[in-house]
């Protein structure tokens, strides 16, 4: 798979995706739902939600085992900083 294409899911994701594997009424929050089928790991049928290819492959991958802790210093340190050395706000610009 191309690294353009390469999904980024978290622990709880891929047991939701291995859930829906073996059951397809596992009950799923509207913005997952709509997250899966962005990603195009399920679609809905008149039977109910089901995995697409892609969404098969990836619940059956292994779950990534990256330690949450460095996940949280790797956002803090790509987070935008002042002189100081103080991180920034979001830095969001105005449209006006």
């Amino acid at each position: 798979m191309n690294r353009k294409h390469a999904v980024q899911l978290g622990a709880q994701e891929h047991e939701i995706l291995r859930a829906i594997a073996k059951s397809s009424t596992f009950p799923l929050s509207s913005m997952q739902r709509l997250r899966f089928e962005l990603l195009g790991l399920i679609e809905d049928r008149a039977d109910g939600v089901s995995l697409t290819d892609r969404g098969r492959r990836l619940a059956l991958q292994p779950v990534p085992t990256q330690p949450a802790s460095q996940r949280i210093q790797d956002i803090h340190r790509t987070a935008p900083r002042d002189k100081r050395g103080r991180r920034l706000g979001h830095q969001r610009h105005t449209p006006f």
